[in-house]
């Protein structure tokens, strides 16, 4: 029997899709399996830019609980937001999106969360979010030292 074109593309369409799914329950997998973190050491220097002002460039040091560490670097340039809040955002996605997927509720979840249909943390959203963010995934975020060109910060998970 002889497809039509409209069926061929139909399933083309189908393979697409399933591909898209299969994709997706790869990375939902890969978060859910993320190593857990004992610690993260948070250094943030503030480097100049000629367009944008000052950026900060994050570098940061995990410890998970199985004693391996890893580093992990990234930077936000632009205005109009907080630029320290999304490089932390960057380094909770990378390394707690494991936490969100042991949360017991969807609801009355502190600002910056997204944990109903993808989740992840929000970034460009204040520093200070991440405070109450770290109790209610199960750790502690503190402040541990400033200066004119550096911020550096802690997060500790307790449980």
């Amino acid at each position: 029997m002889k497809l039509t074109n409209e069926q061929k593309e139909a399933n083309k369409l189908a393979r697409a899709e399933a591909k898209r799914t299969a994709k997706t329950l790869a990375k939902i997998e890969a978060e859910r399996n993320q190593k857990p973190v004992k610690e993260i050491q948070i250094s943030i220097e503030w480097k100049k830019s000629r367009m944008w002002g000052t950026n900060p460039h994050l570098t940061a040091w995990v410890r998970f609980e199985d004693e391996t560490s890893a580093k992990f670097c990234c930077t936000a340039s632009g205005c109009g937001y907080d630029k320290e809040s999304q490089v932390i955002s960057d380094l909770y996605n990378e390394f707690l999106k494991y936490t969100l997927y042991n949360l017991e509720t969807a609801e009355n979840l502190p600002y910056g969360i997204r944990a109903k249909e993808y989740k992840g943390f929000e970034g460009g959203i204040g520093v200070s979010c991440y405070y109450d963010i770290s109790k209610t995934i199960g750790g502690k975020f503190e402040k541990v030292a400033t200066g004119k060109t550096y911020d550096a910060y802690k997060y500790t998970q307790l449980n």
